[in-house]
């Protein structure tokens, strides 16, 4: 990989989540929006790639979840971890932009703070440090140069615990995606579920064969209703497909498709989602949920002894109360989740409640155009490191004998 020409701008960008590449690859198409001969380089996934990223390896296809599937990857991610770093070292960006991923990405914040001189770090989507370790509000605050957040109450909860970190609310991305999309119904009159299963493969494998079950479950009960899921890449397709092919049909319509997930969401009735960035989607697309989570027994013990928050979903938290149902660990079976589903199918007036407090969760969001005020921002720390280079290569000129 070159480094880019001294009078060219230049960022690195790293990603390591479908959900993050998806963010990076709206900024890094922002940012060359504005400035076509901008060079973005870094890792991350396949839609930063199409976004214009030179991308030394695909960090996000690696994505990992839970304590104990990152331990036993460790060697691996050390192994990223000393590539990423001295690539950054030898190409000297601009900015160095880091989009979610707290584990890498503050660890990897902290080691290039230590260079000399340090590069200029924009985070961009805080670390859940509201939830948990509000201790490294304070790291943050030491080795950023500026956070740009998604959720707007996290301004004020870092004016408190990080007073000196410049942070900037910019808006969830989903607002612009979504916010003007009207539903649609099925011209049978059927009703339609989602099943979104997350889109890490240990996710999915212990998802989705839940989520088959209560479908199985469903058509049982109710036989006018149909699935549909939504793959977001080829690897992910062909996990759901595979244990689809194994799965005993019992009358289940099942649709898995890819790259619709607008189209996906306004055809159906309700969801049944694994908690993540996904559960903001079907708020935006104003659908009644249930939301489910399973991990290993030791990564949620040790969750439920750290997270300070009484809620998993991001509408419940935004919400501050419970609005959505929520599925966790041996709560997540299928008779449970069936017998929930019934009743959002059955009476949709009871489900008029929860559709308003979803909406208004959605409006917390923001209005389009997220990604072009983090390029404004990204652009804004660019002139100022410039600026700073500047003034002291003009001072070590003037220090300089003659």
């Amino acid at each position: 990989m070159k480094s880019a020409p001294l009078d060219q701008l230049s960022i690195y960008v790293v990603a390591g989540e479908v959900s993050g590449d998806r963010l990076a690859a709206d900024l890094v198409r922002a940012l060359k929006k504005r400035n076509p001969e901008l060079r973005a380089y870094g890792v991350g996934g396949p839609m930063l790639r199409a976004a214009g990223q030179e991308q030394s390896f695909d960090l996000a296809r690696h994505a990992v979840v839970g304590l104990t599937d990152v331990l036993k990857n460790l060697p691996r991610f050390l192994m990223f971890f000393r590539q990423v770093k001295a690539e950054i070292v030898k190409l000297k960006p601009d900015v160095v932009v880091l989009v979610d991923y707290p584990g890498f990405n503050l660890r990897l914040a902290k080691a290039l703070h230590r260079e000399n001189p340090p590069p200029a770090i924009i985070y961009y989507v805080s670390p859940q440090v509201w939830a948990w370790k509000a201790g490294r509000a304070r790291t943050m605050e030491r080795v950023l140069e500026r956070l740009l957040v998604i959720f707007p109450f996290e301004v004020a909860w870092f004016a408190r615990h990080a007073p000196n970190l410049k942070t900037k609310w910019v808006g969830h991305p989903l607002a612009g995606r979504w916010m003007d999309q009207g539903k649609t119904q099925a011209p049978d009159g059927s009703s339609c579920i989602a099943l979104l299963p997350g889109s890490r493969p240990k996710e999915i494998a212990r998802h989705w064969p839940v989520l088959l079950e209560t479908a199985a479950q469903i058509v049982q009960e109710q036989r006018n209703v149909r699935f549909v899921s939504l793959a977001t890449g080829p690897e992910m397709r062909q996990q759901l497909e595979a244990e689809w092919a194994r799965f005993p049909k019992s009358g289940v319509s099942l649709d898995i498709v890819s790259g619709q997930s607008l189209t996906l969401l306004n055809r159906c009735t309700m969801a049944i989602v694994a908690s993540g960035t996904a559960t903001l989607e079907c708020a935006v697309a104003g659908l009644p949920m249930l939301v489910i989570y399973k991990t290993s027994w030791f990564t949620y013990l040790l969750g439920r002894l750290v997270v300070k928050l009484p809620y998993l979903s991001m509408v419940n938290v935004l919400a501050g109360e419970k609005v959505v149902p929520e599925f966790l660990q041996g709560d997540a079976t299928p008779p449970r989740l069936t017998m929930a589903a019934l009743r959002i199918l059955r009476n949709p007036r009871g489900t008029e409640q929860m559709v308003r407090r979803i909406r208004e969760v959605a409006a917390q969001l923001g209005g389009p155009g997220a990604a072009e005020r983090a390029a404004e921002e990204v652009e804004e720390a660019i002139r100022l490191r410039r600026a700073l280079v500047k003034a002291a290569e003009e001072k070590d000129e003037a220090l300089a004998p003659s």
